[in-house]
């Protein structure tokens, strides 16, 4: 008979001489017909597969038999999780490592030999919203099978909270799951996830990352989705338009101008088809400056809801449709850029800071009259 138990201090993969080589993190989503395939298997030992009967009895297994423990962890037991992703610890670690051999021209540094399976868990996510922004229900935990003793071991992600509401701020019709649709045709195929993921390795390897304006963009992308607080989450998206917009370096030259001036070039329309204007961008950067500088309150008679911005000491808002017309365009600009194979080139392959904006800054004035990459 299986026993489990909960496991306290280091991760499971962290911990040296740690057993455990698989881990199951539940994914659920109130739409997995967007997922369009029942296996996919991005990498060696790295595959999401559609629930079987075995994942749900292991699910079920640790909710029943540790629902005490898991309510003093404040999580909540996974209910109907549609897929789930599975880490093969020691086949995925080999791969990374092989991977970092080949690139970097050296081995990994001993002391970083172990996977952390959160940073797996946002890769991964990140990937499925950079196809198609969708909610995901709370994933509180993950499960780590030590095939040697048949343990499970639910624990913590530590600083994430994936909530409908979340997302759903940014989604002007909340009952149309196709408002952010960058597949093409709203559902998501294995070699799609498979190529997004093979892009974004580079930034979530445990040893020989990356660290560059797409990680900068890659860290806001995951705030402005999972962040409870809207400002935040506002000021992440609108980060994420600075960070490959601001190209310049001359302190004469303001960072609006620059918005004004670049991002139309990247992004002709968004992720609703619709066309990026100065006109909206002056409104989505004055709300920053609200966010930023403070506002003059909110009138008297009227009532706060979700279509008003309001910041004070109390309560803050930032209006439902300026937040999805600035995700809009802030999806639109990461796919733009991850899917570029010549501007990602222009930006991982740069010496310096300087070097980097001027070929970025080059490469942005040769799109004038281009049509927008999908």
């Amino acid at each position: 008979m299986r026993t489990y138990r909960v496991m306290s201090g280091p991760f499971p993969g962290q911990q040296e001489g740690f057993l455990s080589k698989r881990h199951y993190i539940p994914l659920s989503v109130p739409f997995p017909v967007m997922l369009g395939f029942s296996t996919c298997k991005i990498a060696p030992g790295l595959e999401i597969r559609e629930c079987g009967d075995t994942d749900n009895t292991l699910l079920d297994r640790v909710g029943k038999e540790w629902s005490k423990a898991i309510t003093v962890m404040h999580t909540v037991p996974i209910q109907n999780a549609s897929h789930i992703i599975c880490v093969d610890e020691q086949i995925y670690g080999e791969h990374i490592e092989q991977k970092i051999r080949v690139e970097l021209q050296r081995p990994t540094k001993p002391t970083s030999h172990q996977l952390n399976i959160e940073y797996i868990f946002k890769m991964i996510l990140i990937a499925l919203n950079l196809l198609r922004l969708f909610p995901i229900y709370p994933v509180s935990y993950f499960i780590s099978q030590d095939i040697d003793s048949g343990a499970c071991h639910p624990t913590f992600f530590r600083r994430v909270k994936v909530v409908w509401e979340a997302w759903s701020r940014y989604a002007s019709a909340a009952t149309n799951p196709t408002t952010y649709d960058l597949t093409g045709d709203g559902t998501i195929t294995c070699s799609e996830l498979q190529n997004t993921v093979s892009l974004l390795e580079k930034y979530y390897r445990h040893d020989g990352w990356i660290a560059n304006r797409v990680a900068v963009a890659l860290y806001n992308f995951w705030n402005a989705l999972f962040l409870d607080e809207c400002t935040l989450s506002f000021v992440a998206l609108m980060s994420i338009l600075e960070t490959f917009s601001n190209l310049s370096g001359d302190p004469s030259d303001p960072v609006l101008d620059q918005i004004r001036r670049n991002v139309p070039k990247l992004i002709p329309l968004d992720a609703h088809g619709k066309a990026v204007t100065v006109e909206r961008l002056n409104k989505i950067y004055d709300t920053r400056s609200i966010i930023a500088h403070g506002s003059f309150g909110h009138d008297r008679h009227g009532t706060l809801t979700w279509h008003v911005t309001n910041i004070d000491a109390k309560w803050s808002n930032v209006d439902i449709r300026l937040s999805s017309d600035l995700m809009s365009m802030a999806a639109k600009m990461l796919h733009r850029v991850i899917f570029d194979p010549n501007l990602l080139s222009i930006i991982e392959n740069s010496k310096t800071r300087n070097g980097e904006r001027k070929a970025i800054r080059r490469y942005v004035d040769s799109l004038t009259d281009a049509k927008p990459v999908l």
